[in-house]
């Protein structure tokens, strides 16, 4: 019972980071026009001293041309036991680029012009409600085999009721981030994002988030991952934490020829 209860714990500090909602990492990179998109869904029950449950949904779809590219996802996460609820998220985004026009019009152009609004909800975050809408600049500062870098910076209004009182958090946040994928080898592999994003009336108050996660393949039929996530609010509403912090080690093992 205690490691089942762990590991419920663990999923919900993981989406205790939804205060600063990790778009890169839900990006479909893929160069093809069109439609593209994936689901993540999952349900648990698990009866020992008392009932647990577990559910999750996460639905994404993209699509893009060469001058247009839109994304919409959903994340929405609950976790019961009981005699409380351990955890209930929700979340869902929209986000809208533009490729700007190039000198050269035979190449594209690394920088695109985004628009995006965002609702969600998080019980661990005393969160009954927050709401934005953004915009600004993303630039693709480096794209050779095996390296990509990317870079963005947007301005968004946000809205923001709090749980436990009449509090109302408002105001317009700088979104700053930076991410970059490295595979310059099919056996090693490393993906990080930071983002920053301080309020523009007061510069002491802002919040920061990174992921950053290294695969490698160690032997013929076994690989490992290893994941830190983290995430800092200066100014966190009353009894919430200001940093919340999670790293997981993982092994994949493959059987078979």
């Amino acid at each position: 019972m205690k490691l089942v209860v762990c590991i419920v714990l663990f999923l919900v500090a993981q989406h205790s980071f939804a205060q600063v909602v990790n778009i890169e990492n839900k990006r479909i990179y893929d160069d093809t026009a069109g439609w593209s998109g994936a689901m993540d869904a999952g349900f648990s029950a698990v009866q020992n001293k008392d009932l647990l449950l577990n559910a999750n949904f996460r639905p994404r779809v993209q699509y893009k041309t060469q001058k247009h590219y839109y994304l919409f996802l959903t994340d929405w996460y609950y976790s019961k036991g009981a005699d409380r609820v351990y955890a209930n998220t929700g979340m869902a985004h929209f986000r809208y680029a533009y490729r700007m026009q190039g000198k050269n019009a035979t190449k594209k152009s690394p920088w695109k012009w985004e628009s995006y609004t965002q609702i969600q909800y998080n019980q661990l975050l005393d969160q009954r409600m927050r709401t934005l809408v953004g915009t600004g600049l993303r630039v693709k500062a480096l794209d050779k085999k095996g390296y990509r870098i990317f870079a963005g910076t947007s301005a968004f209004f946000e809205y923001e009721d709090i749980q436990s009182s009449t509090e109302i958090n408002q105001g317009f946040r700088w979104s700053n981030y930076l991410s970059w994928y490295f595979n310059p080898k099919s056996t090693f592999s490393f993906t990080a994002v930071t983002y920053i994003q301080p309020m523009f009336n007061d510069f002491k108050d802002y919040r920061f988030m990174g992921q950053y996660s290294i695969n490698f393949h160690a032997f013929k039929r076994t690989d490992f991952r290893f994941e830190v996530n983290n995430y800092y609010d200066s100014k966190p509403a009353k009894d919430v934490r200001n940093w919340m912090f999670n790293c997981t080690f993982g092994v994949h093992i493959r059987l078979g020829e």
